[in-house]
């Protein structure tokens, strides 16, 4: 009989909880600090640059990540310790790949990217320093998901804190004792901070990751790992849809923050004016609105392993009651949270980054930010369940959805910025409603389709 390993559900949604939450206000304080460090034009030029590491972080890194949490989950629900071996092993052998064949496509062509596509050459110096910030993130969090996969989340919140320390530290360190002029200068050094950071985080894991694995091979006796083609199938089944998605979702983000300037400029804006504008109204009210997805975050990566764990196993009632659990968690978090941001954020905003048009668009965007959280709580145990193209449909029709309305919207004079917005809140209402009747659709009783789980 497989033996319960881990903390419980709650136990380990708190610890992450705490984790990510110190994550988030530390997180918060430094964009406060570093607003003061430089200049709106320079967090403009950071919002271009920023956008090519998710892209190709969503490519390269994120499908991997939920099958190594979800297959690592099935292999230990079997106690086969070495089938989770072989998948973070052949995990990191295509993510160093991906990352080489990313690397070979951005380092010749880097002028012509950071001009054309990017549309500013400042933000070439920080589009270098993103490939082995990358290549450490990734490494990372394939070490990092295997321990959310066994249920074991204290390594990566000892990882967490470490990381957002050293970077907070690191970045607003360089900057003040530098004390660079130029806006390329400031978004180069903030990346090099990133860059400090990862190398501790992924050392970190590293460690605790070889030194788990000698444990378990001393108790277990000598035998060669299973195939590594078996390991690498199954990783490619998970991680495609799910990058796919990821990869989707964030060209549409990059493709949003490329355009609005340009369409702000079509509505009557001076160029600059334009730039300053968004960095201004997103960067000094997105991070308010992210606190919540601390513990959004925190109870999806613990129901994905434990719905992977009991599909595996054939409990459909641990499958509903994970499920649930998630969902009745984000919700007690999520409402009280959005009924202070309403009436409050703004003017905490105001205060908190000394700047008049901080906070701008709260009380719609926190609106539209709860539909996001239920869309990741439900997208995550899709992918627990298996069900990640269905997710990835979801995400990339929406994703579309969003882009097409921001296009049009944004250029209208008496909208601009708020034309964003609204594109933003249908985009996530509508992911939301779609993820849950897929949900619904796989978990109620009295349901019946070829894909279900029995009951």
């Amino acid at each position: 009989m497989n033996k319960k390993r881990g903390l419980s559900f709650a136990e380990s949604a708190m610890l992450l909880t705490a984790v990510n939450l110190f994550s988030q206000l530390l997180g918060f304080a430094y964009r406060v600090w570093l607003s003061r460090l430089v200049s709106p034009v320079a967090l403009g030029v950071y919002q271009l640059v920023m956008p090519v590491y998710s892209v190709v972080m969503s490519l390269c890194v994120s499908g991997l990540t939920v099958a190594v949490s979800r297959l690592t989950a099935t292999h230990l629900a079997k106690n086969d310790h070495r089938s989770a071996r072989q998948v973070v092993r052949v995990s990191l052998m295509g993510y160093i790949a991906l990352i080489m064949c990313v690397s070979l496509a951005v380092i010749p062509f880097s002028d012509a990217i950071s001009v054309y596509l990017l549309g500013d050459a400042r933000t070439r110096m920080g589009l270098l320093l993103l490939l082995p910030l990358m290549l450490l993130t990734g490494w990372e969090n394939v070490h990092k998901n295997y321990f959310y996969g066994s249920k074991n989340v204290v390594p990566p919140a000892i990882s967490e804190i470490v990381e957002q320390i050293s970077r907070t530290a690191a970045i607003l360190g360089l900057l003040m004792w530098l004390r660079p002029l130029y806006e390329e200068t400031q978004v180069a050094l903030i990346v090099t901070g990133m860059i400090v950071s990862e190398v501790l985080s992924a050392a970190l894991l590293t460690f605790f990751y070889r030194r788990r694995m000698a444990r378990i091979e001393s108790a277990l006796p000598p035998k060669a790992l299973p195939a590594r083609a078996g390991a690498a199938r199954s990783v490619i089944q998970i991680a495609v849809p799910v990058a796919a998605s990821n990869v989707a979702s964030n060209l549409i983000g990059s493709v949003n923050s490329v355009m609005i300037p340009g369409r702000l400029i079509v509505s009557g804006l001076p160029p600059e004016q334009s730039l300053s504008a968004y960095g201004v109204a997103f960067g000094m009210t997105m991070p308010l609105l992210a606190l919540p997805m601390a513990f959004i975050v925190a109870v999806s990566l613990t129901a994905l392993p434990r719905v992977s764990e009991a599909r595996a196993l054939g409990d459909s009632a641990a499958v509903r009651r994970s499920g649930l659990y998630a969902t009745l968690a984000a919700t007690a978090v999520i409402v009280p949270f959005t009924a202070l941001l309403i009436p409050f954020g703004r003017p905490v905003a105001q205060a908190l980054f000394n700047n008049a048009q901080a906070g701008q668009f709260m009380e719609p965007l926190a609106i539209a930010t709860v539909f996001g959280c239920y869309e990741y709580v439900f997208g995550s145990i899709l992918n627990g369940l298996g069900l990640q193209r269905r997710t990835a449909a979801v995400h990339i029709s929406t994703g579309l959805l969003q882009l097409g309305l921001a296009w049009y919207l944004v250029a209208m004079p008496n909208l601009r910025l708020m034309g964003y917005v609204m594109a933003y809140g249908a985009s996530n209402a509508l992911g939301a409603v779609l993820c849950l009747m897929f949900l619904l659709g796989e978990l109620w009783p009295g349901r019946s389709a070829p894909h279900r789980l029995k009951t």
